[in-house]
């Protein structure tokens, strides 16, 4: 599993978790900043069977981390990223390297989180 970068200025090197939250500049786009949690690697940890990973849900991952690495790189440097918001998890491609002290973040209200993001509500 990645390591979450102990850097603290310019944001982490990648989106991993505990180290990496998103904010939503507008017209600057998605951004990782450092934070507490909230963006994370485009990727579904995989684990041996259990009674709450069953077989049909290990098959899902699979499938899920397939299509996944069927997506071409971002030409723009871009890292796949899933962003957490209060309605589930956000596919989108986030810019590393720091980003906008101002913007739209999860700590926001959910419809002013869905306008930003351009949410549908599917």
């Amino acid at each position: 599993m990645p390591k979450a970068s102990t850097s603290k200025k310019g944001g982490p090197a990648a989106c991993t978790g505990r180290a990496c939250d998103w904010v939503n500049g507008g017209k600057s786009g998605q951004e990782c900043v450092d934070g507490s949690g909230g963006c994370t690697n485009a990727h579904l940890c995989e684990a041996e069977e259990s009674d709450f990973h069953t077989q049909e849900l290990q098959e899902a991952t699979r499938k899920i981390n397939r299509i996944l690495s069927r997506i071409a790189s971002d030409p723009n440097g871009r890292t796949l990223s899933f962003c957490e918001v209060s309605e589930g998890q956000f596919l989108a491609w986030v810019k590393h390297g720091g980003g906008p002290k101002k913007g739209v973040t999860r700590r926001d209200s959910d419809a002013k989180i869905a306008r930003a993001l351009k949410l549908t509500g599917k």
